[in-house]
């Protein structure tokens, strides 16, 4: 549900009911609900082409709507300043959370609404998933007996159970320098000076990230060769069993915009094995058939350490203002999985940050990994979701890390992040540990997560 106002339009978010006033875009596009972390798809706006067919100017934007925001928050009161001083202190309708207050790591944020009440919280894989697979597997056995569940299992399976580990995805090489494309002209120029830039890597063959997006954003200015620090950030969401898709609208950038602006290349990239931007989320047998091709895409790329690699591999060949030496990953929840799992595996990688991440998901997917439908849907789950777990590539790390976590988190507990420490520490790895007593699963790396690791990064 929309209302339009001269130049923006006020909707509503399907999930947890806020009231969101968003820009108006002559193209079709999308953005993140700041109560909830939902992706909204937000349609064109009408009446922007003239009578001839052309384009008509973009109204001015309201003095109300922040210039670098995509999104308002129409109902909720302003936050307060962030209070740094302190050091002491997205659904997903996959990964399972076994615990009462253990919610699925994906784009919703549990935190606090505006009236105080937490929304609620989903326990464990949702009901409909087993029902939806359940009867996927009873319609062969209703038709044609025992045979045909046989045969539903069979299908279900890959030639061979083995899904291939982050170390053997890197064994793929990175696409062809003359499959990197030049940056080109800014897609887009935030006020700050900050320019974005929308570039895609098609290589020849089906090979793990040769085919991926990327959105490269600049410091303004002009700056000399190898004189900038580079951030690679890959988009949260992901469920670990399928990867997630960019588009060529660079539509919202909150968690990399921070970066440029602090004077450091950010890259945005895919992750192999998203799902299709047809799947209609609310669709549950829709996006479980998404989700089961999508998986041999994403295990294939190493849950993404692939594509963050080629990433790594394209800054250093065709951003001159790069320096090699100062590359660093950074993530949010399951991007935060990605970001430790990516400096685990690649020794390029000179500084990790992971805001909330899901540091043991051996635990939290339980449900799923030992679900006999759910091993055949995604064959191999369990192997791969054990190997791509933080906690257990703890002994990989040779850079430093710097890991952040809000004690209120309601979607990954803080007691997690606490047991990772403690095994990072344990086995003498330098590690930078920041907790916040509030601000959720979401905003607490929005308004006080990011600005403490840029500072951190920026000691180096």
């Amino acid at each position: 549900m929309s209302e339009s106002s001269a130049g923006a339009s006020r909707v509503r978010c399907p999930k947890c009911q806020q009231i969101l006033q968003v820009r108006r875009q002559s193209e079709p596009t999308r953005v993140k609900c700041p109560q909830c972390g939902v992706v909204l798809q937000i349609p064109a706006a009408s009446g922007d082409s003239n009578a001839t067919g052309s384009p008509s100017p973009r109204p001015p934007k309201p003095a109300s709507i922040p210039a670098e925001d995509p999104f308002v928050d129409a109902s909720a009161p302003a936050l307060p300043p962030a209070d740094y001083s302190s050091s002491a202190s997205r659904s997903n309708p996959y990964a399972g959370a076994t615990r009462p207050n253990q919610q699925a790591m994906g784009r919703s944020d549990p935190r606090q609404s505006v009236s105080g009440k937490p929304p609620a919280r989903s326990r464990g894989i949702p009901k409909w998933f087993f029902f939806v697979v359940g009867g996927m597997a009873l319609v062969p056995v209703l038709c044609c007996g025992g045979l045909g569940l046989v045969g539903f299992i069979g299908a279900r399976k890959n030639a061979s159970k083995i899904v291939p580990v982050v170390a053997e995805c890197l064994v793929l090489a990175p696409p062809p320098k003359t499959a990197f494309p030049e940056l080109g002209v800014p897609a887009r120029t935030f006020p700050s000076g900050v320019e974005a830039y929308s570039v895609r890597i098609d290589a020849p063959g089906d090979t793990a990230g040769h085919h991926m997006q990327m959105h490269v954003l600049l410091p303004p200015g002009e700056h000399e060769n190898a004189s900038l620090p580079c951030v690679l950030v890959a988009p949260a969401g992901t469920p670990m069993i399928h990867g997630v898709r960019l588009t060529e609208s660079i539509d919202y950038v909150d968690e990399v915009l921070p970066y440029a602006k602090a004077g450091m290349v950010a890259i945005f990239y895919s992750i192999d094995g998203g799902l299709p931007e047809s799947v209609n989320e609310n669709n549950e047998q829709q996006v479980m058939t998404a989700a089961t091709k999508a998986y041999p895409w994403f295990t294939a790329s190493g849950a993404g350490v692939v594509n963050g690699r080629n990433a790594l591999e394209y800054a250093i060949a065709k951003i001159p203002s790069v320096d090699p030496n100062r590359i660093y990953s950074a993530g949010h929840s399951s991007a935060g999985c990605l970001s430790l799992l990516l400096a685990a595996h690649e020794p390029r990688i000179k500084r990790c940050v992971a805001y909330a991440a899901a540091y043991d998901l051996e635990v939290r997917m339980e449900d799923m990994t030992s679900n006999f439908l759910m091993q055949q849907m995604f064959p191999g789950i369990a192997s791969f979701i054990r190997q791509t777990s933080p906690i257990k590539n703890v002994g990989r790390f040779t850079q430093p890390v710097f890991v952040f976590h809000a004690v209120d988190d309601g979607n990954v507990p803080i007691g997690d992040a606490l047991r990772f420490r403690q095994e990072m520490e344990a086995a003498g790895k330098e590690l930078t540990f920041e907790q916040v007593p509030n601000g959720g699963h979401y905003m607490s790396m929005i308004n006080q997560g990011i600005p403490m690791a840029i500072q951190w990064l920026k000691s180096s």
